[in-house]
């Protein structure tokens, strides 16, 4: 499913220590759901002196958010993101505030018509089953015979200790 917010767009922090605050995002990482926003949940770090930084010193870096817990920015003011469809075949993103588009998910599609006319076809036709599959099904239905238990005791000989 896509995000509701992309690089490049302008976002409002909902929920945190920078809530209110607004800014641009950076990079979104989808595997953990989060976004950087530019100039937003910095921290301070300390770096050691090394080849590539001799001097060392004290950096601030922009530190992912969750994406929850931003919204795309619209007049001013947060908002939704609904996806809708053209007739085209086309999917972008449209504020809820406002119906202002956001931008697009993915281009026209061919043969965008086709596809409820495919969709209808399937459903009328059966699936063809093949023996063995109505063999296990068969198998399933049957109820099956209870095993015999096997005695749990056994026999012990006690020997004599001479």
């Amino acid at each position: 499913m896509p995000a509701h917010v992309r690089s490049g767009d302008t976002v409002i922090v909902t929920a945190g220590s920078d809530k209110g605050r607004t800014g641009t995002v950076l990079k979104v990482i989808p595997k953990k759901s989060q976004v950087v926003v530019q100039g937003l949940n910095t921290r301070t770090k300390h770096l050691k002196p090394s080849q590539t930084n001799p001097q060392g010193g004290v950096i601030t870096k922009e530190m992912p958010i969750h994406i929850s817990n931003v919204s795309p920015v619209v007049d001013g003011r947060a908002t939704r993101v609904r996806f809708t469809v053209k007739p085209d075949g086309s999917k972008v993103r449209v504020a809820a505030r406002g119906g202002q588009e956001l931008g697009a998910v993915h281009g026209p599609r061919d043969g965008a018509a086709a596809k409820p006319a495919r969709a209808a076809q399937t459903k009328t036709t059966k699936k063809k089953t093949t023996k063995k599959k109505a063999a296990s099904k068969s198998a399933k239905k049957a109820p099956a015979k209870p095993a015999k238990k096997a005695s749990t005791r056994t026999s012990k000989k006690k020997t004599a200790k001479k």
